[in-house]
């Protein structure tokens, strides 16, 4: 090992390095010559030849370490622009704004209807649910105002615009190229070149559209399942245009309506209906209760059968609204609780 002080200068360690690269080099020349001239080295020769190289690398790292850059790794300012090129390049893809290529993801329909093209394609390139891809064509149709409307306003056809501004939501951008000659989609996918052989693409045939990624492919055709570009069905059918997905970018907030779960519901209803049904027993001090779905039975301390007390919806309204002259006067703890229960 060769000893690097800590006060050095940088350029001993950058010295050290390119002399124990040197050795290197040299080292394997001569291994590679030795192994075509002599016969192999023994267990224990190679063993003192491991520990000789694992030596040189601790101290090649120790130089490193103490050449005044965090863990010996130069910072990008540093480098030239040949190397800040080649440390971009191999950047994860999430950080440089690079496509996932030759990747499909099959479609994960969340929601029950059937699917559609233009949603089934923006599901299967950005890998998100079916309702996300719905949710971003709505923000491009109607804006975040789609929210107020009493009902959601169903997705089913979509024009070719309304597909990339929905993938520029989800963080997906590149280029239209048009195909005066309508080649056949076979034909297409034989013919492409550069990013549009490897990047994922929407495909514009005559009715709908298709996506495209290296040699697999996705449609309604085949169940929002991706599959091999060999078995997509709809072969002969004219292309007209194309969406080519070069970069990533930064995605926007889609706007969402959330329905509340099912067991969130149930649990909801189940507090009221136990709420109601105290407010019913302390107002009339009845012993037992039956609520249906629209009426309420009592039985009453002075009775011994059931009593017909009202309609469900009558009794509700004059615990939730209190009036004098009401049979329920609603001014208990109970019925306080079921009021504070549905927002009065």
């Amino acid at each position: 090992m060769i000893p690097v002080s800590e006060s050095a200068p940088a350029a001993c360690a950058i010295r050290l390095f390119a002399q124990i690269f040197v050795v290197d080099d040299d080292e394997d020349l001569l291994v590679k010559g030795a192994n075509m001239s002599h016969p192999p080295l023994s267990q224990e020769e190679n063993c003192e030849l491991a520990r000789s190289k694992d030596d040189r690398q601790k101290s090649l790292a120790f130089a490193l370490g103490k050449s005044g850059t965090a863990g010996g790794i130069p910072s990008e300012s540093a480098l030239g622009p040949k190397d800040r090129a080649k440390h971009q390049a191999t950047k994860p893809a999430s950080e440089t704004g690079a496509v996932k290529t030759r990747y499909l993801y099959d479609v994960d329909n969340d929601t029950k209807s059937r699917l559609y093209p233009g949603p089934g394609v923006i599901a299967s390139i950005t890998g998100e649910s079916l309702s996300k891809a719905h949710n971003a064509i709505r923000q491009v149709r109607y804006g975040s105002r789609w929210l107020d409307f009493p009902r959601t306003p169903p997705i089913k056809r979509t024009r070719d615009g309304e597909v990339q501004e929905a993938l520029s939501l989800l963080g997906y951008d590149g280029y239209w190229r048009r195909l005066p000659d309508r080649p056949t989609l076979a034909a297409y996918l034989n013919a492409r070149t550069g990013v549009e052989r490897d990047h994922p693409c929407v495909v514009f045939l005559r009715a709908y559209c298709v996506a495209v990624s290296g040699g697999v492919f996705c449609d309604i055709f085949s169940r929002g399942i991706v599959i091999d570009i060999d078995d997509a069905e709809g072969r002969r059918k004219k292309v007209s245009h194309v969406l080519v997905l070069t970069k990533r970018i930064a995605p926007s907030t889609i706007a969402s309506r959330e329905p509340a779960s099912k067991a969130k519901k149930n649990d909801a209803n189940s507090k009221r209906d136990r709420l109601f049904r105290e407010a019913i027993k302390a107002e009339t001090g009845a012993t037992r209760i039956r609520i249906t779905p629209n009426e309420v039975f009592v039985i009453l301390p002075d009775q011994g059968g059931w009593y017909w007390l009202g309609a469900r919806c009558s009794l509700e309204e004059q615990i939730l609204e209190p009036q004098r002259d009401g049979r329920l006067r609603g001014n208990s703890a109970e019925a306080a609780a079921y009021r504070a229960s549905m927002g009065y």
